[in-house]
């Protein structure tokens, strides 16, 4: 098998399988007797193993072959999901990933593999799972059918014998070897029965032994020898079936009852010349309801819809002119075509928010055990579906907001039954769909964030004059948190206290055209919401002119348009305001913060009013044009990092619009 072919496909499949195990291993500790979960997770795992082991990566296959054998451990009850065992599993699941992510490299992992095998070793160690206890244990029970196909068999001379089977404990694909076993058994003779069944022996839902009946007029010796030349088989034994067992119907409650034996044909594990087509046909069976596109040809087909977009703009602007009135009904036509096409694609770029929301609930586990705290984590609105961009994006900063829920937000145990409150917190992480934008919030019922201390930190820090602190309102207070420097930790660690980490959050939330706010109460916690658009690519701008220019304002920061006479204009600290609602608004003049030249200004100004996070303004433009849809494309290195300017459009006349990027403006 070529391997680059498969090998994009094997990354992509088994991150999803680490992934499955990652978030079953954290449903298995809050429910240790889910038998669902664990048969689920040894799937996986032996899932993983064999693509592993067909790919030929065969770090990834050894190490998996050692966490299937203590999951069976655990299918087995013969060990107990436990904190110790739980680690063990999850630092085995991390240098999987680690493996995986340097495919090639696995010498430098040696070390640490070493380590993890011996940890894993040390857990199977501890218990022999009941159906490895031994051939002996494998009882055996005949329908009626089974009794008079053997003594028919016997009738005919032939002889009906007992074949025990053990591999070898590092055998890694044990349901090919049994294959291989069952197939040359079934050239001599015919399969009556094994133990475990042909469905689990399939499955690999056995340990290291099997027992086959086999009616056979080859001699026992020569079985044996065959069977023994059988790679990974470490011994066999043949003897002939106890003729008392057609009489003892009694089963072994330690083992499923073994239905009747299929044939090979029926057995869909295959031999290891036939692996790599089954791997092959594993890796592609997603194919049936999905198909991986490369981001790339994706990115291709947006931007053509964007061209599409920018012409239908100029057609119907054209037909609305009057330039051709037979157009118009074919100018309609192409407008609804262009928007359902419109709409079908950006649906493309679309995926749901659970690949981000997956990775967070390991994060949160292994902070509490760090930080001795005990925290729920409640996830909701995994299936709600943002722009692909977006969710590349918004990791790090649910990231930072979760671990700072951890170390700040959520107090020690002890602390929490001394305020009433029970000994575990909980951690709220929710998305939903709020029209054309999606809300995430982050809330925790820890001790909330005090605005008294925030003043005092903002003046110990110097952020602030004594005056300016006692002015500012407990909100206006509670958002310091997120200017870069401030930092309520009084010491510096590993998770928290360089004060970088909030304005983190804010930076990234507002370059996706987000914005966030903040919500807190003293002793009963805190909520963040991070309110974010559909979609980066195509999205509805409102087109002013300043100076003769047409610039474009991303309609998610407008809060609505405005008339202002020159008169209502007041000056403050050689700043301009307007009273809106008994709230001082600052005016900004687009022209002078662009550096235009002004133009006469009007007796009636038309003021934007915008919002991002805790800011707000009025921006004072020239001519309001109207709303339309626009198609973001990026500056060039040249002239990209001008303040002010987020990217540009082409409008539907053909000419260049600059898109302001109203958070660095105000």
């Amino acid at each position: 098998m070529e391997q680059n072919e498969y090998r994009d496909l094997f990354l992509a499949e088994a991150r999803e399988y680490l992934q499955g195990l990652n978030t079953a291993l954290l449903a298995l500790e809050h429910n240790p007797e889910n038998r669902e979960i664990l048969q689920e997770m040894f799937r996986v795992a032996h899932s993983l193993k064999g693509m592993s082991a067909t790919m030929g990566f065969n770090a990834l296959a050894g190490l998996t072959h050692q966490l299937e054998s203590v999951l069976d451990l655990l299918r087995c009850g013969s060990l107990q999901v436990e904190s110790l065992v739980a680690n063990v599993l999850f630092e085995a699941l991390d240098l999987l990933e680690m493996l995986l992510e340097r495919l090639d490299e696995p010498d430098i992992f040696n070390s640490q593999l070493e380590q993890v095998v011996c940890r894993l070793r040390e857990l199977e160690d501890q218990k022999v799972c009941t159906q490895s206890a031994g051939a002996a244990g494998l009882r055996l029970a005949f329908d009626e059918f089974e009794k008079d196909s053997i003594r028919d068999a016997l009738a005919h001379g032939e002889q009906a014998l007992l074949v025990d089977v053990s591999l070898e404990q590092t055998c890694l694909l044990k349901s090919v070897r049994a294959y291989m076993v069952l197939r040359a058994l079934e050239k001599t003779g015919h399969l009556i029965k094994s133990v475990p069944s042909v469905q689990e022996l399939e499955e690999e839902q056995f340990k290291d032994r099997f027992r086959v009946v086999l009616l056979t007029a080859e001699p026992e010796s020569s079985i044996q020898s065959g069977l023994g030349q059988i790679a990974e088989v470490e011994a066999v034994s043949v003897a002939p079936l106890p003729v008392e067992l057609l009489d003892d119907n009694r089963n072994d409650s330690r083992f499923p009852e073994a239905g009747p034996a299929k044939t090979v044909d029926a057995f869909r594990a295959v031999s290891e010349t036939e692996t790599g087509e089954e791997s092959k046909k594993g890796l592609r069976r997603e194919k049936e309801k999905t198909v991986r596109v490369e981001t790339d040809k994706l990115d291709k087909l947006i931007n053509l819809v964007g061209e599409l977009v920018v012409n239908r703009t100029s057609v119907v602007e054209q037909g609305k002119s009057g330039v051709v009135a037979e157009m118009s009904s074919a100018v309609e036509q192409l407008d609804r075509i262009t928007t359902d096409l419109q709409s079908a694609v950006m649906k493309l770029r679309m995926v749901p928010i659970k690949q981000v929301f997956e990775r967070l609930p390991r994060m949160v586990r292994d902070l509490t055990q760090e930080k001795g705290k005990k925290v729920n984590l409640e996830v909701r609105g995994e299936d709600t579906e943002l722009d692909r961009s977006i969710v590349n994006q918004i990791g790090d900063p649910l990231v930072h907001l979760l671990r700072n829920a951890v170390d700040h937000g959520i107090e020690l145990p002890a602390e929490r039954v001394a305020a009433g409150k029970p000994e575990s917190a909980t951690i709220q992480l929710e998305a939903r769909h709020e029209g054309s934008y999606v809300m995430i919030r982050v809330s925790d019922d820890g001790r909330g964030i005090d605005p008294v201390k925030v003043r005092a930190k903002a003046l110990e820090k110097g952020m602030l004059g004594t005056v300016e602190a006692q002015r500012l309102s407990d909100e206006d207070a509670v958002r310091l948190i997120f200017d870069n420097g401030f930092s309520l930790a009084e010491q510096v660690s590993d998770i928290s206290g360089r004060g970088v980490g909030m304005d983190a959050v804010r930076t990234v939330i507002e370059s996706m055209n987000g914005s966030t706010d903040i919500r807190t109460a003293v002793g009963q916690g805190t909520q963040f919401y991070i309110r974010l658009p559909l979609t980066l690519a195509i999205i509805k701008a409102l087109l002013v002119q300043v100076s003769g220019e047409i610039y474009a304002l991303p309609i998610e920061t407008i809060r609505e348009n405005l008339y202002v006479a020159t008169a209502e204009i007041k000056t403050i600290q050689k700043g301009k305001v307007i009273t809106l609602r008994n709230e001082v608004l600052p005016l900004l003049y687009l022209d002078e913060a662009l550096g235009l030249p002004p133009l006469v200004r009007d007796e009636v100004l038309s003021v934007v009013v915008v919002e991002t996070s805790d800011r707000k303004a009025g921006l004072v433009v020239d001519v309001l044009l109207g709303q339309q849809e626009i198609v973001i494309k990026s500056l060039s290195k040249v002239v990209e990092g001008i303040p002010g300017v987020a990217g540009a459009t082409v409008l539907g006349n053909g000419k260049v619009a600059l898109i302001l990027d109203v958070s660095s403006l105000i």
